[in-house]
């Protein structure tokens, strides 16, 4: 998922420093430990402001995270 969200970015030309905003829905947020980590290493210590809400349910119900991220163009 994060990746798909840098190819997005990289094929508008930006770069993972113009990510403005994350909002982060997750099915169990006792699982959030190990992905700020995450976050944290893929974004290179840069993290854009995030809004963390957990849900009952996502689309698929396989899916335990979703991202929306807004880029500044």
């Amino acid at each position: 998922m994060l990746n798909q969200i840098a190819q997005v970015v990289e094929h508008e030309k930006r770069s993972k420093s113009d990510l403005i905003k994350l909002t982060i829905f997750v099915r169990d947020m006792s699982k959030l430990t190990s992905f700020r980590e995450l976050l944290f290493d893929f974004y290179d210590g840069y993290l854009p402001a995030c809004s963390l809400v957990e849900v009952s349910k996502l689309i698929h119900p396989d899916l335990q995270i979703e991202i929306e991220a807004v880029v500044a163009l």
